[in-house]
């Protein structure tokens, strides 16, 4: 069991075979194969061997990567013990690249009411940008008040966009209905990063009584996919003309780029997987379904053009 990890540390280390060759890229590495082998562990039984490893450890670099190791079995398994060890570990490790990497690890470990998170929240105080702001990352997935208290007066102080943004990441998955007055207040900041992740972490934490909001956004807002999905999750037939309307902007002129959301689908795709629930009803659906099959059709990415083949009888 310790000779695999000892040897799979070392391989994650391994730069034996850099330069790369040319026609080679860097994921036929050693070390990137072995960064993802190590990602899928997910035996607890390595769990007190990496834990003796990292305290008794010397070299920074083999340490870093049985932090990453251990990260991973604690977000396969969900295994508290690696979580807390990990989080304690924090006030430990004084290499900032390192420290920083561990932060990371900790962010994607979920962190039940009763965690002591105060390594992580001590922190957030770091001078150190990359420290403080992986600190702020890693207070997501937590319970309780202590983390939302805290990104809330991060977002009440800070004056860096960087800081702003991953503290409303962060209280996306921390915070509560609380924390929505703080995060309206975002909404008009300068940086679009700032206000989409701001209206973002919105979605995740409001109810129904949100809708005006998302439809004022929807209309005049700068985050207007993130809108839409708060005006299709909380509207009905009575948001149609909003989100017919929006398709109609969407398809205005050619797009730069194709954005995809978090469902790994575009933002056409996603109003129309909203409209074609009315479109029997709404003699404006099947007339945006016409000037999107031909009028339009040639401003539709291929996965569009796919999703109206596909769901061709709904709207005929």
């Amino acid at each position: 069991m310790e000779n695999y990890l000892a040897e799979l540390i070392n391989r994650m280390n391994d730069n034996s075979d850099m330069p790369l060759p040319a026609g080679k890229s860097s994921a036929d590495t050693i070390s990137w194969k072995a960064m993802r082998e190590a990602e899928k562990v997910e035996d607890v039984a390595y769990i007190p061997p990496l834990m003796a490893f990292i305290n008794m450890e010397k070299d920074i670099n083999k340490r870093d990567r049985a932090y990453f190791i251990l990260g991973h079995i604690a977000k396969n398994t969900g295994d508290m013990d690696a979580a807390v060890f990990l989080i304690n570990r924090v006030g430990k490790e004084k290499q900032r690249y390192v420290l920083s990497s561990l932060l990371d690890r900790i962010s994607n470990l979920k962190k039940p009411a009763g965690t002591d998170l105060s390594p992580l929240i001590n922190a957030t105080g770091n001078d150190a940008w990359d420290i403080r702001q992986s600190a702020i990352k890693a207070l997501s997935l937590a319970e309780g008040k202590e983390a939302e208290e805290t990104l809330l007066r991060i977002i009440e102080t800070s004056h860096s966009e960087y800081d702003l943004l991953y503290a409303n990441n962060a209280l996306s998955t921390s915070g509560s209905s609380n924390s929505i007055p703080v995060l309206m207040k975002l909404l008009g900041h300068k940086k679009q990063d700032v206000s989409g992740t701001a209206l973002y972490a919105i979605l995740k934490l409001s109810g129904p009584e949100m809708l005006p909001l998302f439809l004022e956004q929807l209309e005049h807002g700068r985050n207007k996919f993130t809108a839409l999905y708060g005006v299709i999750r909380y509207g009905d037939a009575k948001v149609v003309p909003n989100v017919v309307k929006r398709v109609n902007q969407l398809v205005a002129k050619q797009r730069a780029i194709e954005a995809i959301g978090t469902g790994g689908k575009t933002e056409i795709i996603v109003a129309l997987e909203f409209l074609v629930k009315y479109a029997q009803e709404e003699p404006s659906i099947r007339k945006l379904y016409e000037l999107l099959r031909h009028k339009k059709y040639s401003l539709l990415w291929d996965s569009e053009k796919k999703w109206l083949a596909d769901y061709r009888k709904h709207f005929e």
